[in-house]
């Protein structure tokens, strides 16, 4: 089982069906991140939680910010409602949004908790999946990452799975 972060605050999002993305805002206030090294110093991706979304960006060498990606609902010019596709200057965005039955989103819930290579925040709320998860890896010549997003009292999971290269 992946161990969850657990965060004591109030998440901010709280509908799948608010999120927006944006591309290279300013960074939002941190939760919980992680960092993922390039290969031979070569940047690193810094994923991180805030308020219930995520907000990844990636980085030079030199630690210059080179693209950041917010999803969120309260993203600066964000792009609403989040689509399906988009596709730019070296980036894809897919995203999926799912309503299941409470048995099945517990079930998906419980199988993300139990798959290793996650990096998961959990929420305060009812139940144990009020959570955001993400997990990225350098690709040849860029990044890519993914993520879950989970509103127990929706039964909704929104996955993303986010590609840049410069």
């Amino acid at each position: 089982m992946t161990a969850a972060v657990e965060l004591r605050c109030t998440p901010a999002d709280v509908s799948a069906a608010a999120l927006g993305v944006s591309w290279n805002g300013p960074l939002p206030q941190i939760l919980a991140d992680t960092v993922i090294p390039a290969p031979a110093g070569g940047g690193h991706l810094h994923l991180a939680v805030i308020g219930g979304s995520h907000v990844v960006t990636v980085h030079h060498a030199d630690g210059s910010v080179v693209f950041r990606e917010e999803i969120s609902c309260t993203a600066q010019e964000a792009v609403h409602p989040l689509p399906a596709l988009t596709e730019h200057h070296g980036y894809r965005l897919d995203t999926r949004t799912r309503r299941l039955n409470g048995d099945d989103f517990r079930e998906q819930a419980d199988a993300l908790l139990d798959t290793a290579g996650w990096f998961i925040v959990r929420f305060p709320g009812p139940g144990r999946h009020h959570l955001t998860a993400l997990r990225g890896t350098a690709t040849d010549g860029g990044w890519s990452w993914d993520t879950r997003h989970l509103y127990p009292e929706e039964s909704t999971i929104v996955s993303t799975r986010s590609t840049y290269r410069p």
